[in-house]
């Protein structure tokens, strides 16, 4: 089957081109046209690098979906029998249909931005190469994020082999002008193959796209070195190589155009949300996810859907007397409390919330555990420091450990409290090696189980002999 149109929308159009205003951010309708002119015009090629953040708005995976399925299978949010048996780990099954939509919506988007690559290529000419470079790096930079949740979900963390060689997914970097072409149908790649992968195109994807610009919008919602490094800060932290996490931290650190938001820790999630804390978020808007089926301020607010409640267990990590993220003092607070559930208010726009995927606040935290798992017995000062930032900010009282495991603990604490429900829940819990405590109706999951990890969908393995199901499903 051919591919007959790409469509685009105009997501972001408005803040990249300059005859544009802000007004008309998202009020252009949709466009449809022939493959083979996609990209025959700068201004063609525009909108169909446009197409891609479009895409990444798929409202089964960062429209804000796959937020929430990271941290349903967390401790720290209620599971919810909304999302199918995807927070209910040993019920859940190879036919459940919220997971596989959300494994094909990622391989969706990850297809849009394969496609980009492969009709830009010929016409890069057309514009100059700054822009080339910078419309390959974000290419590159999408298909990256999307594959960094899609094996972090589907596959057991890189530490669970001592060579990664286990089960990864599917690699799929280019597309075929018939879905039944052979090449369709590919096997698991190695963990270790993926986050090579994943690594190569956001090293490329450093080196093309440009600074962060001075326009907020641009900065937080497109790709750009800040988000690129700020993404291999993350990839080398999972991978559990301290040294590269400590230099791209240093990295997003050292541009200078990213700070914390002063004395409030729920700044960067609220209107305009580009704040100099906010380093790339997938920008949303009423226009872009109209209905309340998909939007994180839908199902984590409570006069809302209100499908996802906080846990007991999260709240006893704060002292709920002074952190501002629990408590409001003349200002916003992270937590309410309503009809008798404990409720986060990080998203409230409903339907226009802004979608975080990397925030300055894990630069500092991540900087500080790389230091801290550097230090070879020691209590690192420049790492407690780091944490201590943080705890200021957030009006609660500074750490100070005795022992480098002390630390160690401290800071995994403090990136619960701080990076709650931004969709790291379970995935924090996989690359730490932890057990995931008995919660809610959900039993014990010890590190390592089968359940861990999510199962390639039925539909797919049907359909792709070379597809292996993860074990135990």
């Amino acid at each position: 089957m051919k591919i007959k149109n790409i469509v685009f929308s105009s997501l972001i159009a408005g803040a990249v081109l300059p005859s544009c205003q802000k007004s008309d951010l998202f009020k252009a309708p949709q466009n449809a046209i022939p493959a083979d002119q996609a990209f025959t015009t700068p201004a063609r090629i525009e909108l169909a690098s446009v197409g891609m953040y479009d895409a990444l708005q798929n409202s089964n995976f960062f429209g804000g979906r796959v937020l929430i399925y990271a941290d349903i299978r967390g401790l720290d949010a209620i599971p919810s029998s909304y999302f199918g048996n995807m927070g209910f780990y040993s019920s859940t099954n190879s036919s459940d249909g919220t997971v596989a939509s959300a494994y094909q919506g990622a391989y969706r988007t990850i297809y849009q931005s394969n496609l980009f690559l492969k009709g830009f290529a010929p016409n890069a000419g057309l514009v100059s190469p700054d822009k080339a470079n910078q419309y390959v790096g974000e290419a590159k930079f999408i298909r990256s994020l999307c594959y960094f949740y899609l094996v972090n979900l589907w596959a057991q963390p890189y530490s669970f082999t001592a060579d990664a060689s286990h089960p990864g997914i599917p690699l799929v970097l280019s597309t075929a002008k018939d879905a039944f072409d052979s090449s369709n149908y590919l096997p698991r790649s190695t963990v270790r193959q993926v986050y090579d992968q994943i690594e190569a195109d956001l090293l490329e994807a450093e080196t093309k796209l440009p600074d962060p610009p001075s326009d907020p919008f641009t900065r937080v919602a497109r790709a750009n070195k800040g988000s690129a490094r700020a993404l291999l800060m993350r990839l080398y932290l999972y991978k559990g190589d301290w040294t590269k996490a400590n230099q791209y931290a240093d990295a997003v650190i050292g541009m200078n155009k990213y700070s914390l938001n002063a004395n409030n820790p729920m700044a960067a999630f609220r209107p305009p949300y580009t704040t100099a804390e906010s380093i790339f978020s997938v920008a949303m808007s009423g226009a872009d996810n109209p209905n309340t089926n998909a939007s994180l301020g839908q199902h984590y607010g409570p006069r809302a859907r209100g499908d996802i409640s906080i846990s007991t267990d999260f709240i006893r990590l704060m002292d709920t007397t002074v952190d501002r993220r629990y408590r409001a003092f003349g200002g916003d607070s992270l937590m309410e409390i309503y009809k008798g559930s404990y409720w986060t208010r990080k998203y409230t726009g409903l339907t226009t919330d802004f979608v975080p995927v990397l925030r300055y606040a894990e630069v500092i935290l991540s900087k500080a555990e790389a230091l801290a798992k550097l230090a070879n017995g020691t209590v690192d000062a420049t790492a407690v420091s780091l944490v201590n930032q943080i705890r200021t900010r957030a009006n609660t009282a500074p750490i100070a450990p005795l022992t480098q495991q002390d630390l160690i603990n401290a800071i995994i604490k403090e990136r619960r409290i701080e990076l709650a429900l931004e969709g790291q829940g379970s995935l924090e819990f996989q690359r730490n090696r932890q057990d995931l405590p008995a919660h809610s109706t959900v039993p014990l999951q010890p590190w390592g189980s089968n359940y861990r990890v999510l199962p390639i969908p039925k539909y797919d393995t049907d359909k792709n002999p070379k597809l292996r199901q993860n074990d135990g499903y």
